[in-house]
């Protein structure tokens, strides 16, 4: 099978995390969860203003790393700035492994809030629309409205990727990606 470096993308809440599990699963890939390190990140003492500025070279260390190994990585995180893209994209030509990317959307803010309130959330992921993490603080003035701007500032390739609706049940979404991928 060809190796690759897929990038997921997406609001908290989109279901990236979902789909990304289940593409490293069904494929034999490691899963370079951003949260998990922001989280390893906060309880080694790292303020949450610096997590990201911390976790970020992190997580692209490691999918170095496991791309070295011989094995594919799924890296979850949202994509809101150019760097983040390009990095992921440079990786994969220097390793020279197929690069992906796919995004997690939707606009329907209910249900993301009904997501991001039902899962069992690490220490750096919110716990609702408006509501922080649990070391940034009291809840957004308005959630919403940060959200709407999450989502006009998603980065995503010129061309040659993935947006799922994720309003859809898993099962197409992952059939969508595995059609994508064609590995």
């Amino acid at each position: 099978m060809k190796r690759f470096l897929l990038q997921m993308s997406g609001l908290p809440g989109s279901g990236k995390s979902t789909i990304a599990r289940q593409i490293g699963a069904r494929y034999g890939a490691v899963v370079v969860d951003l949260d998990v390190i922001r989280s390893a990140v906060l309880d080694g003492g790292v303020s949450i203003e610096a997590s990201g500025r911390v976790a970020y070279p992190v997580m692209f260390s490691l999918a170095r790393s496991v791309l070295d190994q011989g094995l594919s990585v799924v890296i979850d995180s949202p994509c809101g700035y150019d760097e983040i893209l390009e990095t992921g994209r440079a990786i994969a030509d220097e390793r020279g492994v197929a690069y992906k990317y796919v995004e997690s959307h939707t606009d329907d803010l209910t249900l993301i809030g009904q997501r991001l309130s039902s899962r069992t959330p690490l220490r750096s992921q919110r716990r609702g629309i408006s509501v922080h993490a649990v070391d940034a603080g009291d809840a957004d003035i308005d959630g919403e409205q940060l959200f709407q701007a999450w989502l006009q500032r998603t980065k995503r390739p010129a061309d040659g990727y993935l947006r799922v609706d994720a309003t859809k049940p898993i099962d197409i979404i992952l059939t969508e990606v595995e059609t994508y991928l064609d590995l």
